[in-house]
Parts: structure tokens; sequence; C-alpha cells
């Protein structure tokens, strides 16, 4: 071998797509209005629909706008929010994304900067200002990228998300087996007790929360204890508005946009008795103790008679081919057909909503962080968060229409939902409380602070623009 070495590492970079038609019509748009472009950008699945009532909105209102796509979720299956949403009419560019987490984010960087400076380059009197979502790998890096690419940031929807956990979980043994009085005390401490700040996980989407942060300079903030997290570690108070979750206004338009195939077209048998949904896939769940407690947990429930749904995603499918636990779940659903089906990752959001809705689930066995949000809106369904920590707290400790159950091993599962069936506990996480705001209201809400406090407004970095010391338009074409 040589002593120096030449490796070809562009292979994930395709082209980036540019739609000029959409893109010139709004720009010109922006410039006859004296306004800024507003660019929604979705990567994910969680990002089309909760991204589609926005875009809704700002089309509805005539402010200049366009969509990135980072077109990371690019197959029929992930990807089919974007049809299912409309959303595929306004994407004025598609950055074809591909890789790895690292691939993903080295190519997101460069192609997102890339393409604000063409923006820039052939629209020079029309600023761009990018709302990213939530905690996804987008949120982390497109702001980086908008920063570092151009000196200005972007907008959040979904700002402020830190993950807390009781103090009661430091009081978990891994081979402890709980008594019904042992789940009821542990779920006591969770509604009333102490919380802390667990930065740890989920991984990787605390790191993108927090970065997004950084680059961030109008925050949409779905409750006030986002916002206090936000004022907390130095973010200016009038830059957080408290505005909702817009996932609300997704299940909202779900309800009135009925999928063309029923859900129960698809699986007969969920039509028949009460399911726990299951939908596992955190990367930290998938990490060996805790998947093979959540995969006994399972098991043990179906025996006992419930009936259990397992949603498995890509990532669920990876874990059990790597642990070689598929074959159990394929015995399961031969020995107990009524009681045990297993399905792919479902392709419409809309079918999601049709089946919670339906009362033919009871409950949701999940560690989705959306999920948490959503089932607020589900009132026949009880929200159980396998997990340690969760970056949605107020759903436990302020709604107490939440609780989680620790994947330390099968008994706490198996424990858990018992408990949940019971009459305390059962009645409290059915009884719902709508804080992420009222449906078809929170997009509204976003859309007043665009109108109010982003399209004519100057946005500029610098401390002396905060302070109000005076303004300059002169960045530095090094920025």
């Amino acid at each position: 071998m040589s002593e120096t070495e030449l490796i070809d590492i562009s292979n994930t970079r395709l082209a980036i797509e540019i739609n000029n038609k959409i893109l010139t019509k709004a720009f010109e748009n922006a410039r006859a209005l004296s306004s800024k472009l507003i660019a929604i950008v979705i990567g994910t699945k969680p990002d089309f629909y909760k991204q589609a009532p926005l875009i809704r909105e700002v089309i509805d209102n005539d402010i200049p706008a366009i969509v990135i796509d980072t077109g990371q979720h690019f197959d029929d299956l992930v990807g089919f929010g974007i049809k299912e949403f409309h959303i595929n009419e306004h994407v004025a560019c598609n950055l074809k994304i591909r890789g790895d987490l690292v691939e993903k984010a080295s190519d997101l960087i460069i192609k997102f900067a890339k393409f604000g400076r063409i923006c820039k380059m052939r629209f020079p009197r029309v600023g761009v200002v990018p709302i990213v979502h939530g905690d996804t790998l987008v949120a982390g890096i497109a702001p980086l990228a908008w920063v570092f690419g151009l000196g200005h940031k972007v907008a959040q929807n979904e700002a402020g998300l830190r993950s807390m956990a009781p103090i009661a979980i430091k009081d978990l043994r891994v081979n402890s087996v709980p008594s019904h009085q042992d789940i009821e005390s542990f779920a006591d401490r969770q509604f009333n007790g102490k919380w802390f700040l667990a930065r740890e996980e989920p991984y990787p989407e605390q790191i993108d929360t927090w970065i997004c942060s950084c680059g961030t300079q109008y925050f949409f903030a779905p409750v006030e204890l986002n916002k206090r997290n936000l004022i907390r570690e130095g973010y200016p108070e009038d830059s957080i508005h408290v505005v909702g979750n817009s996932i609300v206004d997704a299940i909202n338009l779900k309800r009135r946009e009925k999928p063309h195939q029923s859900i129960f077209d698809l699986y007969p048998r969920t039509e028949v008795g009460d399911w726990i949904r299951v939908d596992i896939h955190r990367r930290e769940n998938l990490t060996k103790v805790r998947f093979y407690a959540i995969i006994e947990g399972i098991t043990d429930i179906v025996k006992l008679g419930y009936k259990v749904l397992f949603i498995k995603l890509n990532a669920t499918q990876y874990a059990l081919d790597a642990y070689g636990l598929g074959t159990k779940l394929d015995k399961l659903a031969d020995l107990y057909p009524d009681n045990f089906i297993q399905t792919p990752l479902w392709k419409e959001y809309g079918h999601v909503v049709e089946f919670l809705d339906s009362g033919h689930c009871w409950a949701e066995l999940t560690d989705s962080g959306s999920m948490q949000e959503e089932l607020m809106y589900f009132p026949n369904v009880s929200s159980l968060t396998v997990r340690l920590n969760t970056d949605r707290p107020e759903t436990i400790f302020q709604a107490k229409n939440n609780i989680l159950v620790p994947p330390i091993n099968h008994v706490w599962i198996t424990q858990f939902v018992k408990a949940a069936r019971s009459e305390r506990l059962g009645a409290l996480l059915k009884n719902k409380w709508p804080m992420y705001g009222q449906p078809g209201q929170v997009s509204k809400n976003i859309i007043k602070i665009i109108k109010d406090h982003i399209i004519k407004e100057d946005d500029n970095p610098w401390f002396h623009h905060r302070l109000k010391l005076w303004k300059d338009y002169d960045n530095l074409e090094y920025l």
C-alpha cells in the first residue's frame, strides 16, 4: 500500500432537482408583495403530516412560499405522505439526500446551503426564511447550513423539545419483579413526583433539537414547558411563540379526508375485538436488553389473552433479524392467530387515524415521540410509552394522559399493560386533555406570527440588532 491514498467519498451526492416554474412563481410573488419567501422544509414521515397543515395555511393565505424536500424518504412506502397530503405540487427543490446518518448529514449541509445560495444569486432582493420541523436530522442540520452558508437563521415548528425523566426512574433495578402495587406507586411518582433533564435519548433526535435551536430565530413552541426550556437556555423570550402542535391539524385533516381503502379491508381481523397497537423503532430500544424485554413482554401479553397488532418498521425488522427473534414472533402468530397480527409500516397516516378512532384499539404501546402527542386526541386509546425518558414529559406530569413503561425486563411491560386496564390508571390515561391546541387552529396561530413578525421584519444574526443599537445589512460575502 502506498504512503498516501485518495478515497472518493462523493458516491451519495446526487444532483439537486429544482422545479424552476414553482420557484420563479413564488419568488416573483414575494418580490411583488415586498415580502420574504417562506420555505417549508420536509424530510421524514413525521414532517409530511405535521408540516402539511402549515403548507395548506400558507398557500390559502397567499403568503409567498415553497416546499424544500430533502428527498431522504423517497420510496413509495415511507415517502407516501407527500402524495397523501398533496405536498408534491408545491415542492420547488428536492435535495436528493441519501446514505447513512453521517452521509445524510454531510449531504444535507452542503446541498441546503447550495440551494440557498442559488436563490440568493437568482433573486437577490428577496429574503428566504426556512421553517424546519421538530427534532429530525433535517431540523439539526438545515439551520447550520443556512447560518454557515447565508448568515441567517431559520424558524422551527415544534421547538423546545427537551427530554426529561422522573426521579423515580433512578430506583429501578434490572431484575426487579414489580407487583401491581409497585406499578401504581411508580405511576404516581411519574404523575406527581419530580423530574430531571435526561438528554441522552432519544438518539439522535435530542442532539438534533438542541442544535436546531442554535440556528433558529423564530421558535414555534407547542406548550409553555417548551418555551421555558428555551428561555432557560438563553433564547430571547420575544422570539418564542407558544402555538400548540400542528399534529392536531393533521389529525383533523385526516378525519375529514378518509383513506381510499379502509385499514379494515387491508387487515380484516383487526375489526374484531380490542387491540393493543405496538410500534417500536427507537435506536435505544433496539439495543439487546431492551429489545429482548419488549419482545418477551409482547409474548407474555399475547399468551394472557390480549390482542396485539405489531407494526414492523424498517428498524424493527432489522433488530428482529439481527437478534434472530423474527421466528419467535412468527411462531406466536401461528399459535395465536386471533390474538397476534404482524404488519409492515402503514403507508397512509389516514389509516392510523382511522384505526385509533375505530373503537377497536384500546392502547398504543409505543416509543414514538409524536404518538405521545397524537394520542391526546384519541379519547379511547391509552398511551403506554416504552422508554426510560420522554421529550414530551408534559403529557405525563401535566396532562397525566401518558405513562412511561420502562423496558428493563418483560415483567414491567406485562404489568403495565394489566394496570392500564385497571379502573384507576385506565381512567386517568383516557381522561384526555387537548393541551396541544384545538384542531384547525394551530397552523392559523403560526400563520399569524409569520404575517406579524416574519415576512416583513428584518432578520440579522448580530447582537447589536437585538440590542437595537443600530441596523446594517452589509453581511460580507464570506458568510
